[in-house]
């Protein structure tokens, strides 16, 4: 089984061979390859490398995306261990961090696409946005295209994820839902409480120095 292709027709059966075939190296080229896909969009618009050669842009977008996605595995692996367990769940770290990767493999196949756009638009899409809204430098109905087929193959990872938690946890997908559900509350939560520090920091020091 090659879960790169089977991801798409046995979600299921893929993760259950991930889980028992496949040792925990595989994870980090599946990260990998994610990365090669995904993080030239992933940096693009944001003006890190503004005005660096294209190539090394691209490089440090696949160094840094890669970076960031094997410091989430080992992250959101513990926290789908751990919720899952508070909702009844009998999954063992050691076995979710083997299935976790499989939900960024349907991101793998948006390459094509990614490295056309890279290829027509090149340095461009690094350049911190001027126009269209302030929002990108493509032209709108590209870049609403590129976001429409990103968000339903992220929609299909999100699903991966949740058969792979059950999986892990002998309960249902939906229970899994219930875990990726939960631990996003927590995410925008602290997201809340971060934003509502740092404007409080803001106004404080407006305040003195105004």
């Amino acid at each position: 089984m090659n879960p790169l292709l089977s991801i798409w027709s046995r979600p299921t059966e893929t993760l259950r061979y991930m889980l028992e075939k496949k040792s925990i190296g595989y994870g980090f080229l599946i990260f990998l390859l994610g990365a090669i896909s995904t993080g030239v969009m992933a940096t693009a618009t944001a003006g890190w490398f503004n005005g660096l050669p294209l190539f090394l842009i691209v490089f440090l977008s696949i160094a840094t995306t890669y970076g960031g996605s094997l410091i989430g595995w080992v992250i959101v692996s513990a926290l789908y261990t751990w919720i899952g367990k508070w909702l009844g769940g009998t999954g063992r770290y050691s076995d979710m961090i083997h299935v976790t990767p499989a939900s960024t493999i349907p991101m793998i196949w948006l390459a094509p696409m990614n490295f056309l756009i890279l290829a027509i638009y090149g340095s461009r899409l690094f350049e911190v946005p001027t126009g269209n809204l302030g929002i990108t430098n493509l032209p709108l109905g590209v870049y609403f295209l590129m976001n429409f087929i990103s968000l339903g193959v992220s929609i299909y990872g999100t699903v991966i994820s949740c058969k792979g938690i059950g999986l892990v946890h002998n309960f249902s997908a939906w229970r899994g839902l219930g875990v990726v559900a939960i631990l996003m509350g927590i995410g925008i939560v602290l997201a809340i409480v971060f934003s509502l520090i740092i404007g409080m920091i803001l106004f404080s020091l407006f305040s003195t120095f105004g």
